[in-house]
């Protein structure tokens, strides 16, 4: 295992050749590239690659990239596979676009606003990314909702609700029993109510915090754990309260993985970079 400082991370690696994170599990899966080593975190490990195998494949990556393409063509089709690519750049470069329009609409915004609407837009991005595979950003999302919730839980621009969730039932074992003679898994049992009184229960096991950020045409909706959150409150602060129904990003509950095309239009370390910038800034404040 070599000294993990000089290894280069998922984003790194993406950045140094210019392809999406899918592509770089692609390279590991099929050998081209050796994962060297690992940074633990909370939620998963970055895994980190060598700076020299890494660039050794810039020359090879056109090659490799017209294999996977006539590999795509036998699975799908010529045809249909090469409408796809020949429409990603196309959609990146939407993307891009509309990453411009963002950004340049905060100009005339004032500062701290600003920083609340860029931090939102790349969070936004971010968890895409973890949904999609890189599930050690959760960790980073927790740092930045910690700093919303710290910097901007005031703001005019910023709602903040505790979201109640079902109770969580940890069925007893006469429940267990009569789970298993009904055919139902304990879950399933649990989920339907039907434990007795001697069964525990968490009333706030599945409850969240919601962040809502608007301005303007901007709008943007983020949740975490209420076992994750909490810390973040004063202890006396009575937030706002609904009960969860089923906030979705087109048709997937709390979100959905990033897309090829808007993984090339915003490289993971933009994204990275951006937020940490926020982060550094208001780490510095007090609020």
């Amino acid at each position: 295992m070599q000294n993990t400082d000089r290894l280069l991370t998922t984003a790194q690696v993406c950045a140094a050749l210019g392809i999406t994170p899918a592509k770089v599990r692609l390279l590991t899966d099929e050998g081209y590239l050796e994962i060297r080593g690992k940074q633990k975190y909370k939620h998963g490990d970055v895994h980190l690659f060598s700076p020299e195998q890494v660039y050794s494949l810039t020359s090879a990556m056109p090659g490799i990239l017209s294999r996977w393409a006539t590999r795509e063509n036998a699975r799908q089709g010529a045809q249909r596979s090469g409408r796809i690519r020949a429409l990603e750049p196309v959609g990146a470069r939407q993307v891009r676009e509309s990453r411009d329009h963002f950004l340049s609409s905060l100009e005339p915004v004032p500062e701290r606003t600003a920083d609340l609407l860029r931090a939102s837009y790349y969070l936004y991005h971010l968890n895409h990314y973890a949904k999609a595979g890189q599930q050690y950003l959760y960790d980073l999302k927790e740092k930045v909702l910690k700093s919303l919730a710290i910097h901007f839980r005031e703001d005019p621009e910023m709602e903040i609700l505790l979201v109640e969730g079902l109770q969580k039932i940890h069925l007893c074992q006469d429940c267990r029993h009569k789970a298993r003679s009904m055919g139902l898994s304990y879950a399933e049992m649990a989920r339907s109510g039907e434990g007795c009184p001697r069964c525990a229960r968490n009333n706030s096991y599945y409850d969240l915090f919601e962040f809502n950020i608007n301005w303007g045409e901007h709008c943007f909706s983020f949740h975490t754990p209420f076992s994750v959150g909490r810390k973040w409150f004063p202890r006396e602060l009575r937030l706002p309260r609904r009960n969860r129904g089923y906030q979705q990003e087109q048709g997937l509950t709390f979100g959905r993985p990033i897309t090829e095309k808007e993984a090339r239009a915003l490289p993971m370390d933009e994204v990275l970079e951006q937020l940490e910038i926020f982060l550094d800034k208001y780490s510095l404040q007090q609020k």
